[in-house]
């Protein structure tokens, strides 16, 4: 109980915390809207700018209230009444829009993201808030117009995509539940140990002191105190031969002998033998005191038991009288460790499949190949792992920046939820605005993982997907978009994923007859070396072109 109330008290904490971030988030989100306002619907300005104006008082409200609520018991309500008064006033602009032919509507998903992500809610309270958005979207909707069957299909798409969104907030906001009660339990174990050693610490140390008060250090009371040690503790010989050892050790090595007559190295796992030897020579050589040398030692029952060792070198004058180890039990901290190295698995493996799944999402605006995505990431992964071979590259392409680029490539058309559904499913040739709105793609979706990166500071797969979401459509000769960079000036990510996009967009096209067997693509893209791609990627694609054939194949879509 004691747990669960203060696994509880962190959460309020956190939860207070966060909400000063919800809220500042909120307030730059509509006076962001407010410029987008000004730029895209100008007749609507100065009305759209008083409900900003007015979102923006409630939300410096809601900061000095929360600041005030020292409790934290009304911590939940502040943040979500600040959710839903941003929330509010974006479905006013909706309305006033026209409803499901706003573009605005994308702001509802960007809401729902600032707040599941930055609050530590839990199932319940994501779920509640996102349909709660939802709910009040489909009675902006309705009570707009008619809806006709067009308008119906572009309003099950939009909810279709809240709706997900929503269940894949409620997944992580449950695995991050998890993973900080997990983590609260390992603490509170891990204080428990940590005060039941101080107390071992301080008996003993007691127990130092009251005997080197009362009695002369003599053979006979040395060996009490020797025997009261609740380590192990032995004295050996440079060979490792034992000359003496203390209860606990014969209790845990010397299978109930009397007897000291066994070897130290005889209870050491064989795969640590060299690194016990070594550690011997260095104290008999050079007096260096040994300590937190971690080895597996073998009980007498032959149960493996990890244990740290100090030690050190005993001289009687110029004589050696061997070297006396203490022998630390480490295997409940060992466990610890690992339950807590898992947590943080569990942890990583929910926010790529979250990832994955955000990324998906953004295809179902689209007509994509089912595998696009995973065939993108270990094009990307290929290149990378063949470029990381050569000297130019052996600092910059190290194994996480290999991992953080493959994580990130996933991402690099996120971009495309902001695309108006008319110009992603036109057929025929695009105008001049509707090519300039599809080109914006890679400023939206670099946006969107730009201010993803603030939040979550210091990630680098977040910065490499900016990057690469920005620019994988610049061109090494500068004819690129959509700042018509060149050669070194784009970001090394971004140059990697435009060989493996154009890979993929000439050998998995839609239309089949449109597709390319692997050595007419490999053609391709060898001749457009220098102008459209690095030369040096493409060389890099030449040595590794098996590679992307079997991924081709691997990786195909279903006849």
């Amino acid at each position: 109980m004691d747990h669960i109330e203060q696994f509880n008290k962190e959460s309020r904490q956190l939860h207070h915390q966060r909400v000063y971030f919800i809220l500042l988030a909120g307030i730059v989100v509509m006076l962001l809207f407010a410029l987008l306002d000004a730029l895209f619907v100008p007749q609507y300005f100065q009305e759209f700018l008083r409900c900003r104006l007015f979102s923006v008082g409630i939300g410096f409200l809601l900061l000095l209230v929360n600041y005030y609520d020292r409790s934290h018991r009304w911590t939940w309500i502040i943040g979500f009444a600040g959710y839903l008064c941003f929330g509010i006033v974006i479905l006013l602009t909706l309305y006033r829009q026209g409803g499901i032919v706003s573009p605005y509507y994308v702001g509802l998903i960007v809401a729902m993201t600032v707040y599941t992500v930055l609050a530590p809610l839990t199932v319940v309270q994501t779920l509640i808030s996102g349909f709660a958005l939802i709910f009040l979207y489909l009675i902006s909707i309705f009570f707009v117009e008619t809806l006709t069957p067009y308008q119906l299909i572009n309003l099950f798409s939009h909810l279709f995509f809240m709706v997900c969104f929503v269940l894949i907030a409620a997944t992580q906001s449950w695995a991050d539940t998890v993973a900080r009660g997990q983590e609260c339990l390992l603490r509170a174990a891990e204080n428990e140990a940590a005060e039941a050693l101080a107390h071992q610490a301080g008996t003993l140390e007691n127990e130092v002191k009251r005997r080197a008060g009362e009695q002369k250090a003599t053979e006979q009371h040395y060996q009490a105190l020797y025997e009261a040690i609740a380590d192990d503790v032995v004295l050996i010989t440079e060979h490792g031969q034992v000359l003496q050892a203390n209860s606990s050790y014969q209790r845990h090595f010397s299978k109930g002998k009397t007897q000291i007559e066994n070897s130290f190295l005889q209870v050491v796992s064989p795969r640590d033998l060299e690194k016990m030897r070594a550690a011997l020579a260095e104290i008999i050589g050079n007096g260096t005191p040994l300590a937190h040398l971690h080895l597996t030692l073998v009980s007498a029952q032959g149960l493996p038991r990890e244990s740290e060792i100090s030690g050190a070198l005993l001289r009687r004058g110029d004589r050696i009288l061997g070297v006396q180890l203490v022998i630390r039990d480490i295997s409940v901290r060992k466990h610890l460790e690992k339950q807590l190295l898992t947590s943080l698995s569990i942890i990583k493996q929910t926010e790529n499949a979250a990832i994955l799944a955000l990324a998906k999402l953004s295809e179902y605006r689209d007509i994509t190949p089912g595998h696009h995505l995973e065939r993108i990431r270990e094009y990307c992964k290929a290149l990378a792992v063949e470029l990381a071979r050569r000297c130019q590259f052996a600092e910059t392409i190290t194994p996480g920046y290999i991992q953080n680029l493959y994580q990130g490539a996933i991402l690099h058309d996120i971009g495309r939820v902001a695309i108006a559904d008319e110009i992603l499913s036109k057929t025929g040739p695009l105008s001049e605005r509707e090519e300039e709105a599809l080109r914006n793609h890679t400023l939206s979706g670099g946006d969107v993982i730009k201010a993803m990166e603030k939040e979550a500071k210091g990630s680098g797969f977040l910065s490499l997907a900016k990057n690469i979401a920005y620019f994988h459509h610049e061109r090494w000769d500068g004819q690129g978009y959509p700042y018509g960079l060149r050669e070194n000036e784009i970001p090394l990510e971004a140059r990697i994923m435009a060989l493996a996009d154009a890979y993929e967009e000439l050998t998995a096209a839609i239309d089949p007859e449109k597709r390319l067997p692997h050595p007419q693509a490999m053609g391709v893209i060898v001749r457009s070396a220098g102008h459209q791609f690095d030369p040096v990627i493409v060389d890099a694609f030449v040595v590794s072109q098996e590679i992307f054939d079997r991924i081709r194949h691997e990786l195909a879509e279903p006849a």
